[in-house]
């Protein structure tokens, strides 16, 4: 038994012999106390030998016509080929977790939420200032608690509160503008007038004189709520008026929608993905549950040209595809609803769709023409700035 183990460590190798009359080959073995462990005929001139490893230099020198080649190990050997694949394998393995530990610490963007163009780029210089950039390191909690209260104080006067965001590995920054009073009373005085034609509907007034009735037609510009106040036919007041109007407004869309269909619809989930790439080859890291169909965008952290290898962090949205083929009914009832969901995306709060009709449909270029008539129930606030009235004095005293 002892020497059984003995012998499955000792090093050993599969040698593929390929030539004319091999046996005489490894006859001439034999004769030199070669020992043969193991023969295999493959074909008529092809066997496998296996021989110890030590020995495989003499059946080099013993070959003179033979084509000699090593397809196997066995043995001692076998196991530290094995073990030097292993400590590859964890070495690389670690130095992947090293790497990504360090890259989950790391921010590679930074976002200020805001249509405000000028705040967004001096938050963004001043986060710079504190480290809240790409390529930093990520802030624990009190020190982005201390970086948002100095922010609010060095901008009091603009920021009403600040929020810093983490997400994966990502700043998010919003803000709420402080509304002074000055800003309010640049408003100044003013008229409430109608945005665009339309019947009103209802009129919700705070301030202001109302001058026209529910059920009534207005043209764009008219005075719906006047900042002037009458009494007996003359101005005693002007104030800035305030309120909403809603009206039953109109619109005409046209939409042409094939019969053969492809679209891909955002479901709004996204994520960043550490991805390594090799050649022609993608290898998406520790992302457990992949989006079925998505979009993306990268970022290259390490790599270059003259070396195949990037090593990438990758921002992942998740998409639905629509693809599908219809009937001429199919496609005018999906036209429809294309046409509903183009007036609904300008909607908002209590704003909606009344009624609507098709003025006309026809089948051309293997899709359908819809032209749609509808009627919409939207505010239709809009103010007209006024000068304020001033009341004539007489110039003398009838004392």
């Amino acid at each position: 038994m002892k020497n059984q183990k003995i012998e499955s460590w000792k090093s050993k190798v599969k040698v593929y012999v390929k030539g004319k009359n091999v046996p005489r080959y490894i006859l001439r073995l034999s004769k030199n106390h070669i020992p043969l462990l193991k023969i295999k005929k493959i074909k008529k001139e092809e066997y496998f030998i296996w021989v110890y490893y030590a020995d495989y230099e003499k059946i080099e020198k013993l070959n003179t016509i033979y084509e000699l080649k090593i397809v196997g190990y066995g043995g001692w050997i076998e196991k530290k080929k094995t073990l030097s694949k292993v400590k590859i394998l964890i070495g690389a393995i670690g130095l992947a977790v090293i790497v990504l530990f360090v890259l989950s610490r790391m921010i590679f963007r930074v976002e200020v939420v805001t249509n405000d163009s000028i705040m967004r780029k001096k938050l963004l210089t001043e986060l710079q200032e504190y480290g809240i950039t790409s390529f930093h390191f990520q802030k624990n909690y009190q020190e982005l608690m201390n970086i948002k209260e100095n922010l609010l104080n060095r901008h009091h006067e603009d920021i009403e509160w600040l929020e810093i965001e983490s997400i994966g590995t990502k700043y998010i920054v919003r803000f709420e503008p402080r509304i002074t009073n000055s800003e309010q009373e640049k408003a100044g005085y003013r008229h409430i007038v109608a945005s665009k034609n339309a019947i009103i509907k209802k009129i919700e007034s705070s301030k202001g004189q109302v001058l026209k009735n529910q059920n009534e037609y207005v043209k764009k510009g008219d005075i719906i709520v006047s900042g002037y106040i009458a009494m007996n036919g003359a101005v005693k007041d002007t104030v800035s008026a305030e309120g909403t109007i809603f009206g039953e407004t109109w619109y005409e869309v046209e939409i042409f929608y094939p019969l053969g269909y492809y679209e891909q619809k955002k479901t709004g989930k996204k994520k960043d993905v550490y991805v390594l790439e090799f050649l022609s080859h993608r290898f998406e890291l520790f992302n457990f549950h992949p989006f079925y169909d998505k979009i993306s965008s990268s970022d290259t952290i390490l790599g270059k040209q003259e070396i195949p290898i990037y090593f990438k962090v990758e921002h992942q949205e998740e998409v639905v595809t629509i693809s599908s083929i219809q009937t001429e009914e199919m496609a005018s009832v999906s036209a429809l609803e294309l046409a509903t969901s183009k007036i609904e995306e300008t909607l908002d709060g209590e704003e909606k769709i009344l009624q609507y009709k098709i003025l006309s449909q026809k089948l051309e270029n293997n899709g359908v023409y819809m032209r749609v008539f509808f009627s919409v129930y939207e505010d239709i606030t809009e103010y007209e700035s006024i000068t304020p009235y001033v009341e004539d004095k007489d110039e003398g005293d009838n004392t």
